[in-house]
């Protein structure tokens, strides 16, 4: 698995796959992406061609996995065109749709903290 830094210069989303599904970079943001497929060379060209530009981030783990942080709040795709947000390995909440996600993914991490606290009550 691999960490990506994306700034999505094009016009749409652009999705990348990671560990339990997938994470979506909204047009015109930037994200952090963490344990995500590798991607081959050809494939980051593309991207770029689109706008896209994904850098290689270090942190890999001396197991060749890289370091995730537990803390850090994620939307990733459950199946069936629903998405959870998780933290770690808890789901914090669930059956949010692809617009929700891409919403969430979008925000900063005192947002993010925001909604989940939000959901809960």
């Amino acid at each position: 698995m691999a960490q990506y830094h994306v700034k999505n210069g094009s016009h749409v989303a652009k999705a990348f796959k990671v560990r339990g599904g997938h994470r979506v970079v909204p047009a015109g943001k930037e994200a952090d992406i963490v344990d995500a497929k590798e991607l081959t060379e050809a494939q980051i060209e593309a991207f770029e061609r689109e706008g896209v530009k994904v850098k290689a981030k270090g942190g890999k783990a001396k197991t060749g996995q890289p370091e995730l942080d537990p803390t850090a709040l994620r939307a990733v795709h459950h199946g069936g065109g629903r998405f959870d947000i998780v933290q770690g390995d808890e789901v914090l909440a669930s059956g949010l749709s692809k617009a929700d996600a891409d919403a969430f993914s979008a925000m900063s991490e005192e947002e993010k903290a925001e909604y989940v606290k939000a959901t809960k009550t």
